[in-house]
């Protein structure tokens, strides 16, 4: 443990963990590494991998703040440490080549390209109750590195992209206007990326996106299917 303190700590020093987002430094000595962080009254808020999360403002000592991170959050990274409550990991990843051109139209092609933002879940929703068919709803973030991940490995892929393109798929990103910000409240959203399968006259069903294209496939057509009964 002293070991993996130590390493954590020079790292912070050197300015590696620059590269992946906010650092929360708490009074009893621990650090967070945070995609997101931001002050809400007596509290402080971040995004992680699990969504928005809060921390009393009394327990901070400082937080740095650092540019958004890249499309792709893993490129020019050989070395990743995170220390969260104190319990730091460290994982090898290799660097990849993809160009930064590339990965931005990677991310741009893995969303829809018709109904976007809120004006494009407002026609979804028209053509829903037209034929039936169910929604793919899509809340993402430019910054957000699990979303990046998301649409490189997941909604790009052929399979994925077909069947996405053979209901109605609709990608919004919260941060552009009050009304797609709406939009995300009124589905209780807690962070990013988040994706839902809406079935005319049911609730919406979460669908997990921390998987493999073949898993994420499968919840979409059970939700949907769940939906039809």
């Amino acid at each position: 443990m002293k070991t993996f303190l130590g390493l954590s700590l020079c790292l912070v020093l050197s300015g590696t963990l620059a590269l992946f987002g906010d650092l929360i430094y708490l009074k009893n000595g621990n650090v967070l590494v945070v995609d997101k962080s931001w002050e809400e009254g007596e509290d402080v808020k971040y995004q992680d991998a699990s969504g928005i999360q809060k921390i009393p403002r009394a327990d901070v000592k400082r937080i740095q703040k650092q540019k958004p991170t890249p499309a792709d959050p893993s490129r020019d990274q050989p070395v990743r440490v995170e220390v969260i409550r104190g319990a730091p990991t460290v994982t090898s990843t290799k660097a990849k080549n993809t160009s930064p051109t590339s990965t931005a139209s990677i991310r741009e092609n893995a969303r829809s390209s018709r109904f976007k933002d809120s004006p494009g879940y407002e026609e979804a929703l028209r053509l829903q109750r037209a034929n039936g068919k169910p929604i793919a709803l899509y809340f993402y973030a430019d910054w957000c590195g699990y979303c990046a991940r998301l649409e490189r490995n997941v909604l790009s892929q052929p399979e994925v992209k077909q069947y996405l393109e053979s209901i109605l798929y609709a990608s919004v990103n919260p941060e552009h206007g009050k009304a797609e910000e709406a939009l995300f409240r009124s589905f209780n959203g807690r962070g990013y990326p988040t994706l839902l399968i809406l079935e005319k006259d049911q609730p919406p069903r979460d669908i997990p996106t921390y998987v493999s294209p073949a898993t994420f496939l499968h919840s979409c057509k059970a939700a949907a299917q769940r939906g039809s009964q």
